[in-house]
């Protein structure tokens, strides 16, 4: 099959995929508060949500064997992936330290970059004694189901667990990239609310990459125009409230651009976007509009609820 023909698949792929994210949509709040708890935070933890369904889905195709147990088998996806990353990072950690030994220095105001927290929570805490932690607290896995999802021994998770909680503390890995700029924020919150595309244009770089996560990736701002242009479209009977309006808030030390709409005489958070700046310019936008669990989250520390969607809250209603 050629490279050209490869992609002559999407049409069929596109239907499974939407049904597969539909199938998912009763188990995706307990694994998102799962992904949340192993990395940390609601960011990386919808990143890994994403990777896992991905990851699942990608699968699926070389398994003649029917899945029992989808629900263990994806909270199995994602711990894997986090051990897999927590133990990559931690090995870059000891690399840079041994090439750069004062680049990882922080004094006691500092917080720990995501590298150093990945390193300290791998040392501190082995990956299965808090999967297993989390299996038992966020999720109220039993022992017995736990042993299932890590493909373990019982023994062996319960001793995960005592000895993850003689060793637990509350730390909390923060967000591992430089925040962006509070002026750089408002300008661009000012350009989408009034639909500014040639200011919006030029807050961007010429290789922007946009997102909405956890469905299209675009990857220059003539491909991401639209969804800023779209940005006051209103059609309720899909999920597009009325009256939309955005803010400027800070969660966790970064600023960000809520937007709310009105749907069904309810108002509420509708999405999220973060932004990525370097030299002052915009190099990335990533806006959480399908990301429910995630706008749960940021909406329960602003006081306020979010959008329910009368659709699928997971994907495009147009998909």
């Amino acid at each position: 099959m050629s490279e050209t023909n490869a992609f002559n698949v999407q049409d069929q792929v596109r239907g499974p995929w939407r049904q597969f994210l539909d199938q998912l949509e009763p188990i995706r709040p307990g694994l998102h508060r799962y992904c949340m708890s192993l990395t940390g935070n609601v960011w990386d933890g919808e990143d890994l949500l994403q990777d896992a369904i991905m990851r699942v889905f990608s699968l699926l195709g070389k398994h003649d064997d029917h899945l029992e147990n989808p629900r263990a088998y994806l909270i199995r996806t994602a711990t894997n992936l986090w051990i897999d990353r927590t133990r990559r990072m931690a090995r870059e950690q000891a690399a840079l330290a041994l090439e750069k030994p004062d680049a990882i220095a922080a004094g006691p105001e500092q917080s720990l970059d995501r590298l150093a927290a990945a390193e300290h929570f791998f040392r501190d805490l082995s990956p299965k004694e808090r999967a297993a932690i989390l299996m038992k607290d966020v999720l109220g896995f039993t022992a017995e189901e736990s042993a299932v999802v890590l493909q373990t021994s019982v023994a062996s998770v319960k001793s995960s667990l005592n000895r993850g909680r003689d060793r637990i503390a509350d730390r909390r890995p923060k967000i591992g990239w430089n925040a962006p700029p509070r002026s750089v924020v408002e300008a661009f919150l000012a350009a989408l609310r009034d639909t500014d595309i040639p200011t919006l244009k030029a807050l961007c770089a010429t290789d922007l990459s946009a997102e909405l996560v956890g469905g299209v990736e675009m990857n220059s701002f003539e491909s991401a125009k639209s969804a800023f242009e779209h940005a006051h479209f209103v059609m309720p009977e899909i999920g597009f409230g009325e009256n939309p309006w955005w803010e400027m808030i800070e969660y966790e030390g970064e600023w960000m651009v809520a937007g709310y709409r009105t749907l069904n005489g309810v108002e509420g958070l509708n999405e999220i976007h973060r932004l990525e700046v370097e030299d002052d310019q915009i190099t990335r936008v990533r806006i959480y509009c399908f990301c429910p669990d995630t706008l749960r989250v940021i909406a329960q520390s602003l006081g306020k609820q979010i959008v329910e969607r009368p659709v699928s809250p997971y994907r495009s209603p147009s998909a």
